[in-house]
């Protein structure tokens, strides 16, 4: 990737203002800083390049903010959705939001667009190009870069004559943003990537690199603002597999995950789920569900594809333009072939399974195709899956050794393997507490099942455990910290690895696996 400095008017102006400086000390000796420097130059480069923003300039951040869209004022949310709402109102709420870093010259450092991504030459098949999503609130927002803090914490202050300029944008000369907001800041360094500046990587990536202490120019785009990621994740699955309530079983087949009766249990039927009033509820792993009645060509038990951030970004497939598919459906039947064909033969019938053949705790050898739930492929140890979704070929396929009790498991594999048989199909649909949690894992990076985990203490928990406790959010306590999740998460908390994975995960993102457990060998 090339690595370029400031534009060609900005390298003038900063050359201008430092044969200044230096004329000057000649009569009075006084230096001026790199902040100052810079934030000069980029006074300048406004002066000649964008003089309508001038009066634009937020004194927090020594920014200047061209309005690209103001965006609706007429919903007012939901229980979990703020809507239109400001989002500087607000104490505690998370943003999808898209984000495009420039410089000066208009080449692309950062992008999370994919129609961007092709027209560059930056794009790729392992790449989910939507939105971040970030906590925003008013205290421990540390996932946000400032200049991003700043515009939403922050009144915007616009010029009374850029107003009179944009009549058919601005409705005021205070914008305070929320849903549908879409700004372009020009921003100083210290604000943006400071001095080492940004290489992204991973289809995220611009076809240059932006040098430190260098401005950038960002567009930013608010997708929407929520209360709380965990209950957005599980309202997707209870959708998804058809209970609401979360009272039964999901249609098609589906299962809600039941923690198993322990030693601890003193005797009640939480395994069951069958007590009353509370006890019932302890013994439920909500947002965790499996499905044995899965098997390709056979059964597809239902599934449908309804990412919320995708929808809101008028993203309805995000194979659109790969030019293999037709639409997701066509993807999903080429998908089915493929299993089908692969393992054809090998399941193991209905009427065969007893509890001789399950795995409980023993090893199995298991092929498995993991996505999001807009369908997107993350990743899989089938050869011809990856041929087909990544274009990978002279790659062989080879199945993944496990123990149904590993700690090298996420943990929805961890609870699910042992409840499988050997030479059966199986579906999978997680909430992210049961896998990649609130970190998440980078993208372009390589992940394996031997133990050396991406879990760290994450900066998450600390602010989602302050927003508990403060703001009476309890997608902290309330989602990883109750007393039957623990023996599921805590546990393995060392270690989340299950597959080779290149694609970006994003925190609180909900999965859905196939799996196929090859027959157990005499």
């Amino acid at each position: 990737m090339k690595s370029i400095g400031f534009g060609y008017a900005l390298r003038i102006a900063v050359a201008a203002f430092v044969v200044a400086i230096v004329l000057s000390s000649c009569v009075k000796e006084e230096s001026a800083d790199g902040k100052t420097l810079e934030n000069h130059a980029l006074n300048a480069w406004i002066k000649k390049n964008r003089p309508d923003l001038l009066g634009n300039k937020q004194d927090n951040g020594a920014y200047y903010v061209d309005v690209l869209a103001w965006g609706d004022e007429s919903d007012d949310g939901d229980d979990n959705d703020f809507g239109d709402k400001p989002i500087m109102e607000q104490d505690s709420v998370w943003l999808f939001y898209n984000l495009t870093g420039r410089d000066l010259d208009g080449n692309v450092c950062l992008n999370r667009n994919e129609a961007i991504a092709r027209m560059q030459g930056t794009f790729a098949l392992e790449t989910h190009y939507v939105p971040y999503m970030n906590y925003a609130g008013k205290v421990n927002a540390y996932a946000l870069l400032e200049a991003s803090y700043l515009m939403t914490r922050n009144e915007i202050t616009l010029s009374e004559q850029y107003v009179a300029d944009h009549p058919d944008i601005c409705k005021g000369t205070k914008l305070k943003l929320h849903r549908g907001s879409k700004v372009r800041v020009y921003a100083p360094s210290t604000i943006a990537y400071g001095s080492s500046g940004t290489s992204e990587s991973g289809g995220y990536e611009g076809q240059y690199a932006l040098d430190g202490n260098t401005p950038v120019i960002l567009d930013v785009e608010i997708i929407r603002a929520i209360k709380n990621p965990s209950d957005l994740e599980i309202g997707m699955l209870k959708d998804l597999v058809g209970a609401p309530d979360e009272k039964s079983d999901g249609q098609y087949g589906w299962t809600l995950a039941i923690k198993e009766k322990s030693e601890d249990d003193e005797g009640d039927d939480s395994s069951t789920g069958t007590d009353e009033g509370d006890k019932e509820d302890d013994g439920k792993l909500k947002g965790l569900y499996y499905n044995l009645l899965y098997e390709p060509n056979v059964n597809n038990v239902g599934l449908r594809h309804l990412q919320p951030t995708q929808k809101d970004t008028g993203i309805s497939n995000p194979y659109k333009d790969s030019g293999k598919y037709a639409d997701m459906a066509d993807l999903d039947r080429q998908i089915n072939e493929i299993l089908a064909e692969k393992f054809k033969n090998k399941a193991l019938d209905k009427s065969q399974m007893t509890d001789a053949t399950l795995v409980k705790e023993g090893s199995a050898q298991v092929w498995y195709v993991t996505r999001f739930l807009d369908g997107f492929v993350i990743d899989s140890n089938i050869d011809e899956i990856n041929q087909l979704v990544f274009d990978r070929t002279g790659s062989s396929s080879s199945a993944l050794s496990v123990a149904s009790d590993s700690s090298d498991l996420v943990t929805a594999w961890t609870y699910c393997i042992s409840k499988l048989h050997y030479g059966q199909w199986a579906a999978i649909l997680t909430a992210s507490g049961y896998a990649y949690g609130s970190n998440g894992v980078s993208g372009s990076t390589s992940t394996s099942s031997s133990g050396t985990g991406y879990y760290y203490p994450s900066y998450y928990d600390y602010y989602n455990s302050y927003n508990s406790m403060y703001y009476g959010n309890a997608y902290y306590g309330g989602y990883y910290g109750y007393d039957y999740y623990s023996s599921y998460i805590n546990s393995n908390n060392s270690s989340v690895d299950t597959t080779s994975i290149s694609t970006e995960i994003l925190g609180y993102t909900p999965l859905l696996f196939y799996i196929f457990i090859e027959p157990k060998s005499e």
